[in-house]
């Protein structure tokens, strides 16, 4: 049963990934007037393309029905986590938070074991690396 909720969890964060990433301004949607001036483009003119025509109004809708669900009881032990400093509760979703990678060399210097945690940005500077790590 964790498993199938650890993937519903993962499938619904990757559609939210899509949606901000098309928020951001890369739509895909083929029905966003953003692509209607693509034919003008390639006729030398130089038209303002903004993204947000048509499609914004759908997207924030879904964004907001995605977080709705990734709220749900089921998935909070893997959205929510304690910042690796301050030890206070912190959202993986947040743009807020970050994770803080550091790395170690292993076998010589062939390979290197990357690990990470997540804290808040304000605490990112704060965190200590362990003694034989270095920060990424």
């Amino acid at each position: 049963m964790n498993e199938k909720i650890r993937d519903e969890y993962y499938v619904l964060t990757e559609n939210l990934d899509e949606i901000d990433w098309a928020l951001d301004g890369n739509c895909n949607d083929i029905d966003c007037d953003h692509y209607m001036h693509k034919d003008l483009l390639k006729k030398k003119y130089k038209p303002v393309l903004k993204h947000g025509y048509s499609c914004v109004k759908g997207l924030r809708r879904d964004r907001a029905a995605v977080m709705r669900l990734l709220s749900m009881k089921k998935f909070r032990k893997y959205r929510f986590e304690k910042c690796a400093v301050c030890k206070k509760l912190l959202d993986k979703l947040d743009k807020h938070n970050k994770i803080v990678g550091f790395t170690k060399p292993i076998m010589g210097s062939k390979y290197v074991r990357w690990e990470g945690v997540w804290t808040h940005k304000g605490c990112a500077s704060k965190f200590k690396v362990p003694e034989g790590w270095k920060r990424f």
